[in-house]
């Protein structure tokens, strides 16, 4: 711990235009990544990815998640997932709610809703007929 002060809990996690992260990040609070990321992402709290932001690796998660840059992950949102116009997101999405604006470039399949009313597992709710 620097200067013996303990972190405060629930603070605002920041990754700056400039710095990259090669790793997993895991925040214990809110976050907000201006810079690159190559790595999984888990915030316990929301997350805003900022318009020249750039995260790449396996997962990225929060509670509500805004994204205005470009992600190449797996994103899971326990809460909302708002993909702004100038968002481009590369990878399967999970969220409870996903609002898209127009312009905003998405590839890959999404799923919304309460978790516990999506089929698990790859089970298929469709009979077979």
């Amino acid at each position: 711990m620097l200067g013996g002060r303990k972190p405060t809990p629930g603070a605002l996690t920041y990754i700056s235009e400039g710095s990259e992260l090669e790793g997993n990040l895991k925040t214990s609070g809110p976050a907000r990544i201006d810079g690159k990321i190559k790595g999984s992402l888990m915030a316990e709290g929301d997350l805003e990815i900022g318009p020249k932001a750039h995260l790449e690796g396996e997962q990225v998660k929060g509670h509500n998640i805004i994204v205005h840059g470009q992600v190449n992950a797996q994103i899971i949102a326990q809460g909302k997932l708002h993909l702004t116009k100038t968002a481009r997101v590369e990878g399967d999405v999970r969220a409870l709610s996903l609002d898209v604006e127009a312009g905003a470039v998405f590839v890959g399949r999404s799923q919304t809703g309460e978790p516990k009313a999506l089929p698990q597992g790859g089970k298929s709710t469709v009979a077979n007929q």
